[in-house]
């Protein structure tokens, strides 16, 4: 360590787990390695496990193996679950038989689960009650427990029978309200929204998103109760989707941050370069069939980009919106059809309105009313292309179970320039020959 690393961990031991993840980030791997175990347990592992993904992934690696239990024993199951997969089998294994027997159980119970389902983010920390306990005896159950990690972060009380079966919910607002002796079977509510295990993290912010509670219990294919999603986690999820898909339609990882190792960012970001090289290529490709034409009539080479420009962006616009809906749950495949027609028809409209600004300017600026007939058709045309390419390209899609955002929008803008480019040219062709231009 170096010779500020007092004054440093004096300062670090003071944050926030949150904020202390945010330092860690940014000081030097081997520094911030050095650092983590010389603070408390408790706060050393809630900062862990706030850091992202990737830096998370390089300190569990980096740390020697026998600091890993002590540190994940600080934490709450759903949390350990969450970090322990990232570690090799061997130390895995290791860490998992060092940790508290009671702990270790409820982690392996966590891990049957896909991180990205239900099972896989639930926390299984919640409160179940006997449908014939007294709202007295259920606030004595609660005071008992105290500053208990298993009572923390309660929004619902969960009525289950004998075999585990979710029943009902009992908010906390009517232990307060409720006269003492009313029991739960009496007063639970029975019209329960719940998960279930295997139900997908983009289902469950929706879930959330539409009913707003403060959780969702979790049952099995039993209906069992075995754990709850809280909304934060919810908020992470809907967090976590929504920059997968921002990144996903640029051609990113979905897991990429600033702060990600430069050497990481190349692997997921260089292989969609090539794929945008190539669709580059293509529409290169189809300039060049029109290369004598152009060289006659030189003004068309002003008039490319403004073309496929504006069809690059009606067609962003189009898929943003489909994409967004999609995500969310608001439209389904079969609305494809009403989509579409709405959106040809806004092409249609823009498509005239830009298109007479063109062509205006064109017959204006090079006082050819032929070029500002040509580049009012294109446009018409390539926005039509665009609206058609930003809706059919995410629905298809997520007709063959792929993620409606995997870089929608290079195959988008490659449809814009490609007709944008035939369009045009293909027109003033034909306007050379119709004219003896």
């Amino acid at each position: 360590m170096s010779e500020n690393t007092p004054v440093i961990l004096t300062e670090l031991v003071k944050l926030h787990p949150a904020d202390l993840a945010d330092q860690l980030q940014r000081l030097p791997l081997e520094e911030a390695i050095a650092i983590l175990p010389e603070i408390p347990p408790p706060l050393a592992a809630r900062a862990l496990s706030e850091l992202e993904h990737d830096r998370q992934r390089e300190f569990l690696l980096s740390l020697p193996s026998q600091k890993l239990p002590p540190l994940l024993s600080e934490l709450p199951p759903d949390l350990v679950a969450d970090l322990v997969p990232e570690l090799p089998p061997s130390v895995r294994r290791a860490t998992l038989d060092a940790i508290p027997a009671e702990q270790r159980r409820r982690v392996q119970s966590l891990l049957r689960y896909a991180p990205d389902t239900a099972g896989g983010i639930m926390s299984d920390r919640f409160i179940a009650l006997r449908a014939d306990m007294t709202v007295d005896e259920v606030r004595k159950l609660l005071l008992s427990q105290g500053e208990d990690k298993q009572s923390q972060d309660v929004a619902y009380l969960y009525v289950t029978d004998e075999a585990r079966r979710l029943m009902g919910i009992v908010s906390l607002r009517d232990l307060i309200f409720r006269r003492s002796d009313a029991r739960m079977g009496d007063i639970l509510n029975r019209d329960v929204k719940f998960l279930r295990v295997d139900d997908d993290q983009e289902k469950i912010a929706q879930q959330f998103q539409h009913y707003h509670y403060l959780g969702l219990p979790v049952l099995d294919k039993e209906g069992r109760l075995v754990g709850v999603v809280k909304a934060s986690d919810a908020l992470e999820v809907a967090q976590a989707e929504a920059t997968e898909d921002m990144q996903l339609m640029v051609g990113l990882s979905g897991e990429e941050r600033a702060l990600t190792p430069w050497r990481t960012s190349i692997r997921r970001r260089l292989p969609w370069l090539y794929i945008n090289l190539g669709t580059a290529f293509l529409a290169a490709f189809v300039v060049g069939l029109f290369e004598s034409a152009i060289a006659k009539w030189t003004a068309l080479a002003i008039f490319l980009p403004i073309i496929a420009g504006q069809g690059g962006n009606a067609g962003m616009q189009t898929l943003t919106v489909i994409v967004r809906d999609l995500a969310l749950g608001e439209i389904s495949p079969g609305d494809g059809r009403r989509a579409l027609a709405k959106e040809m028809i806004l092409a249609l409209v823009n498509g005239i309105a830009v298109g007479v600004v063109v062509g205006l300017i064109g017959w204006w600026w090079k006082d050819s009313l032929t070029l500002g007939l040509v580049a009012f058709l294109a446009m018409i045309l390539n926005q039509l292309s665009a609206a058609f390419a930003g809706v059919a390209i995410p629905f298809g899609l997520k007709a063959v179970r792929v993620d409606p955002a995997l870089a929608s929008s290079i195959f988008v803008t490659t449809v814009t320039d490609v007709a944008g480019f035939f369009f045009f040219l293909g027109l003033a062709v034909l306007a050379m020959r119709w004219f003896g231009m």
